[in-house]
């Protein structure tokens, strides 16, 4: 009697024992589903794709922008075009935050850094620009989109290579620039370094790059430059851009038109 009710007791007790574990087990498998799934909706934000043809066509401003719907199905991504006579700027527009008056505001942001360029070489009908734009990254904390092309201003020889580059904290609604991830002095000592990096060039080229950087400027020069970089600006023009990809940080730097009119300088853990 005592041998079966102790098997009986065992018995018990390894099932409520199996009960528990089987009870915990399917809820830590739930909480890390529910983790999952709620951490890929926040960071959810549409990037634009490569545009189609037949554009519809609105009246800006100034000039006209073009609004190219995304190829891909259920897409709300748009690259927009904006013209006016031999102006043509290019830049994005992300629509899929969930809060329709930030994605306004972001929009809008966008829109005003990037037709910026126009007033500041004050661009006039009888001149040339074109500006073409490529979004780098975009998440729920930050959309980082360069700029590049050239104006050729009405009696001058030769057209001028143009680069920039916006930055956007998405909570906050506002461009961020150099001073948000790197110190402006220690940028500027690491120019005038000959372990400074270029972006696509030849080691030719890097040399005769820092041989210009070394002649022309100087630590205190750059370190000015950079303090004056990114949007927003107060009323002139920043000399330089800058923005974070693939874990450095790139920023431009004016250089003379024989050499490009602008360099990206790449700054690293690596190259420290």
């Amino acid at each position: 009697m005592v041998k079966n009710r102790r098997k009986q007791s065992l018995r018990q007790f390894f099932l409520i024992l199996a009960g528990i574990c089987i009870l915990t087990g399917c809820k830590s498998r739930h909480e890390k589903i529910q983790i999952s799934e709620t951490s890929s909706a926040a960071t959810e934000i549409s990037v634009p794709a490569e545009p189609v043809s037949h554009p519809e066509t609105k009246t800006g401003e100034l000039g006209t922008d073009t609004e190219k719907k995304s190829s891909e199905q259920n897409s709300s991504a748009k690259m927009n075009t904006y013209t006016s006579g031999k102006i043509s700027i290019q830049y994005p527009s992300i629509l899929t935050i969930k809060d329709p008056a930030k994605t306004a505001a972001i929009d809008s942001l966008i829109k005003e850094n990037a037709l910026s360029v126009i007033k500041a070489y004050q661009a006039g009908t009888s001149d040339t620009m074109a500006v073409s734009c490529k979004v780098l990254s975009a998440n729920s904390n930050r959309i980082t989109i360069t700029y590049s092309g050239y104006v050729h201003m009405d009696g001058t020889a030769d057209p001028v290579k143009l680069f920039y580059s916006n930055t956007i904290d998405v909570e906050a609604v506002k461009s961020i620039g150099f001073g948000q991830y790197a110190d402006p002095y220690t940028m500027a000592g690491y120019v005038m370094s000959n372990d400074c990096q270029f972006l696509d060039k030849t080691a030719q080229q890097a040399e005769q790059l820092r041989s210009w950087l070394h002649t022309e400027g100087n630590i205190q020069s750059y370190t000015a430059m950079f303090k004056q970089a990114d949007f927003p600006f107060d009323s002139e023009f920043p000399s330089s851009f800058s923005y974070e990809y693939g874990g450095g940080i790139c920023f431009s730097v004016p250089v003379s038109h024989t050499l490009g009119d602008y360099t990206i300088v790449i700054y690293t853990p690596e190259t420290k």
